[in-house]
C-alpha cells in the first residue's frame, strides 16, 4: 500500500515523499531508521478515481497524455529505465490524476508487474489500442519508439478534434442563436400580439391563430415548457452518446446524409490504416492487431470486415486477397496492401494510407461545413421569417380595416 509522508531530517529540514509498505507501522519504522522525524503519514488511495459514483472527478486530459508519452519515450530514449522515468515525472506533479497514475505505475513496476498493468486498470482513461501498443512494445522490446508514436496519434487526433470543433462552431451558434429567439418570441412577444389581435376582432389566419395559440399556452405554463425545452435535449445528449442503444440510433441516422456518411467513412478509414500500421510495427502479429483494431475503428461496418478479414487470413487467404473479400473497403486500399505484401512494408503502406486519409478529412470537413452553413442560414430564415409573416398578416389587416 502506497503512503505519503511529510517530515524533518536530521538537519531540522522539511522532507516528503511516497513509500510503498504493508502498514503504516513499517512506514514509521522505515522513517525512524532514515533519522527523519514524521509529521504526518497518509495512505494514498489509488482506486478513488475510478468510483463509478464521482462523475464529476476529473481525468487525464488529452494533452496530458500527449505529454506523459511524449517525456517517457525521451527518457527512455537517453537511457533511463521506466522505473525512473517515471519517478522523475511524479516530482513535476503535487496531485491530480496524472500523479495518481504515476503513483500506481511505480508501486506496479517495484512490485515487478509489466508497465502495460497500469494501463489495463485504466481503461477508462486509456484506449484499447494505446494498451495494447504499449503491451506489445514491451514484450517486442520497442517501447521507447512505440512511446514516441502514440503521443504523435494523440498529438494528430487533439489536432482533428479541435479543426471539427472549430468548423461547427458558428452552424452551433447559429442554431443557438434560432432556437434562443424563437423561444423569446414565443414567450414575450406573441401572446401580447396575439391578445391585441383577439380584441381588435380580426379574422386570423389558421397558422397564425395556430401560433397565437401556441404561444399563450406557453406564457401560461412557462415553467414545464422550459423545463421541456432543455430538459429533453439534455437526456437525448445523454441516451445519444453514452448509451449503445443511442449511439447506434445517431449513427444510423446521420449515415443517411451522403456528405456526413462520406466524413465519417474516411475518419474511419483514417484511424484502421493508422492503428494498424502502429500494432504492427511494435510488432504484433497480423491477424491479432487487425483484431485489435476493429475494436477501435469506430464504425460497424469497419468493425465486422476486419474481423472477417482476420478470419480469411487464418484460413490462408493472403492479404490483398482478404480485404477484396470485403466490399466496404476501397478497391485501391486492398491493391495497395497486396503490393505492400509482396514487398514486405506493409506497416508503410497502412502510414502513407494514413496520411492520405488525413488530408482527405481536411478537405471533406470544408465540404460539410460549406453545406451546413447555408443550410442553417436556410432552417433560420423559414422559421423567423414564418413567424414574421404571420405576425405582418393581422398588422395589414389591422391597418386596412382603420
Amino acid at each position: 500500500m502506497l503512503f505519503h509522508y511529510t517530515a524533518f531530517d536530521s538537519r531540522n529540514v522539511y522532507v516528503e515523499g511516497d513509500i510503498d509498505m504493508s502498514t503504516l507501522e513499517d512506514v514509521l519504522k522505515f522513517l525512524n531508521n532514515q533519522r527523519l522525524k514524521p509529521i504526518k503519514v497518509v495512505p494514498i488511495n489509488l482506486k478513488s478515481r475510478g468510483s463509478k459514483w464521482n462523475i464529476f472527478q476529473r481525468k487525464i486530459t488529452l494533452m496530458e497524455q500527449v505529454f506523459l508519452f511524449k517525456y517517457l519515450g525521451l527518457m527512455l530514449k537517453v537511457g533511463t529505465d521506466i522505473l525512473k522515468a517515471v519517478d522523475v515525472l511524479m516530482q513535476d506533479y503535487e496531485k491530480g490524476p496524472v500523479k495518481t497514475f504515476l503513483l500506481q505505475s511505480r508501486s506496479n513496476l517495484e512490485k515487478g508487474s509489466p508497465f502495460y498493468i497500469t494501463f489495463e486498470q485504466n481503461k477508462k482513461t486509456f484506449s484499447y489500442v494505446t494498451i495494447n501498443l504499449i503491451k506489445a512494445g514491451e514484450k517486442s522490446g520497442t517501447l521507447q519508439t512505440t512511446l514516441e508514436k502514440i503521443s504523435i496519434t494523440l498529438e494528430k487526433d487533439k489536432e482533428l478534434r479541435g479543426k471539427i470543433v472549430a468548423a461547427l462552431t458558428y452552424p452551433a451558434l447559429l442554431l443557438v442563436m434560432m432556437i434562443v429567439l424563437i423561444i423569446f418570441l414565443m414567450i414575450f412577444l406573441l401572446p401580447k400580439m396575439g391578445a391585441s389581435f383577439m380584441q381588435a376582432g380580426l379574422k386570423l389566419p389558421a397558422f397564425t391563430k395556430l401560433l397565437f395559440n401556441m404561444s399563450t399556452y406557453f406564457n401560461v405554463h412557462m415553467v414545464p415548457v422550459l423545463t421541456m425545452l432543455f430538459g429533453i435535449p439534455i437526456i437525448g445528449y445523454f441516451y445519444l452518446s453514452k448509451t449503445e442503444i443511442g449511439k447506434k440510433q445517431l449513427n444510423k441516422f446521420i449515415r443517411f446524409f451522403p456528405p456526413i456518411r462520406n466524413f465519417l467513412n474516411k475518419m474511419a478509414l483514417q484511424r484502421l490504416t493508422s492503428t494498424l500500421s502502429s500494432l504492427i510495427k511494435a510488432g504484433m502479429p497480423l491477424v491479432e492487431s487487425l483484431k485489435i483494431t476493429s475494436e477501435s475503428v469506430g464504425e460497424e461496418v469497419f468493425r465486422i470486415s476486419l474481423s472477417n478479414v482476420a478470419t480469411y487470413l487464418t484460413q490462408g487467404l493472403t492479404v490483398g486477397e482478404a480485404f477484396r473479400q470485403e466490399k466496404s473497403f476501397p478497391k485501391y486500399l486492398s491493391n495497395l496492401l497486396a503490393i505492400g505484401e509482396k514487398a514486405g512494408h506493409i506497416e508503410e503502406i497502412l502510414a502513407t494510407m494514413s496520411d492520405f486519409y488525413e488530408k482527405e478529412i481536411e478537405t471533406s470537413l470544408k465540404s460539410l461545413v460549406a453545406l451546413i452553413e447555408p443550410a442553417m442560414l436556410i432552417i433560420m430564415g423559414v422559421a423567423i421569417g414564418g413567424i414574421a409573416i404571420s405576425v405582418i398578416l393581422p398588422m395589414y389587416q389591422m391597418i386596412g380595416s382603420l
